[in-house]
């Protein structure tokens, strides 16, 4: 099986390629669900349909179908208390999919609640949360690191890493942020330099942007490749999101995914794939752009 540790001296040497969304695929599928990661358990075939079809694509980088499989947010869906048979779920289907030489991440996005003082989650409380997942997810002795994503707010970000090194001091944390403004600000007004030099106090080893504003995305990778010596890594969605009868569409090609990829590239990302709207047609774009950078 591969590791973390393995994974970072490989960023060395060439550009690694993760895979896309999950999400998209699952209602290209025509799947429903209350929580993404309940498919794991009424459709765990499609679950590991799509991280075969993102493989075959050219992705060597995978993480777990569990972004929202944290108590806060399966709380919401009215299933917390399948929570961690849900986690387990999403490892198991991963792993026998890819095999024991792809990349395995255990992955974690917000609980949808704001911490104190703006909301009323507590700091401790939001710590609980992903500490109930990464106990689960990290128990399977099936992951290689950890994937923190889409976080706006650095202290919820901070209690999710604090989380992971109760669980295990010594694991790869990769955890990148979503910056929803052209500017490269994050709806905190956090920017990218900022956000690297945070994250990089907590001793995170890989750093770097996804989803949000595809301009503020490259203007904060930028910041964060000034700003501190750490491995970047940017997941972009597939063009600005269009409103269409009330749901966000995207509609940004294969082709301009990876003529964004190759570009995040020449700032330094060694680690890239695709965030919303994102298929396999379009990791393979960014696939082609990633060997071309060798």
């Amino acid at each position: 099986m591969a590791n973390g540790k393995q994974m970072f001296q490989q960023m060395d040497e060439r550009v690694l390629v993760c895979e896309g969304a999950m999400g998209t695929m699952l209602t290209a599928k025509g799947i429903s669900y209350r929580n993404t990661g309940e498919v794991n358990l009424t459709h765990p075939e499609v679950v590991a349909e799509i991280h075969y079809e993102y493989q075959q694509a050219g992705a060597e980088v995978f993480q777990t179908n569990t972004f929202a499989a944290n108590l806060g947010m399966l709380r919401r869906a009215g299933l917390a208390e399948q929570a961690a048979r849900i986690q387990t779920a999403a490892v198991h289907i991963l792993r026998e999919t890819v095999g024991q030489d792809a990349y395995v991440a255990a992955g974690a996005g917000p609980t949808g609640q704001l911490l104190e003082p703006l909301g009323e989650l507590s700091r401790p409380e939001a710590v609980a949360i992903y500490r109930q997942q990464f106990e689960v997810m990290l128990a399977t002795g099936m992951v290689d690191f950890a994937l923190l994503e889409t976080f706006e707010d650095i202290g919820e970000l901070q209690a999710a890493i604090a989380a992971v090194r109760e669980v295990d001091p010594n694991i790869v944390i990769a955890a990148t942020v979503s910056f929803s403004m052209a500017n490269g600000r994050t709806m905190m007004g956090v920017g990218g330099a900022e956000a690297a030099r945070q994250l990089a106090a907590e001793g995170v080893d890989i750093i770097g942007a996804n989803c949000g504003d595809l301009e503020g995305l490259m203007v904060a990778v930028r910041e964060m490749r000034q700003a501190v010596d750490l491995p970047l890594m940017a997941q972009a969605n597939a063009g600005q999101p269009q409103l269409v009868d009330g749901e966000a569409v995207f509609r940004g090609t294969p082709q301009e995914s990876g003529q964004l990829a190759a570009q995040l590239i020449a700032c330094g990302v060694r680690l890239v794939g695709g965030c919303c709207g994102t298929t396999p047609g379009h990791i393979r774009e960014i696939a082609r752009a990633a060997r071309a950078a060798v």
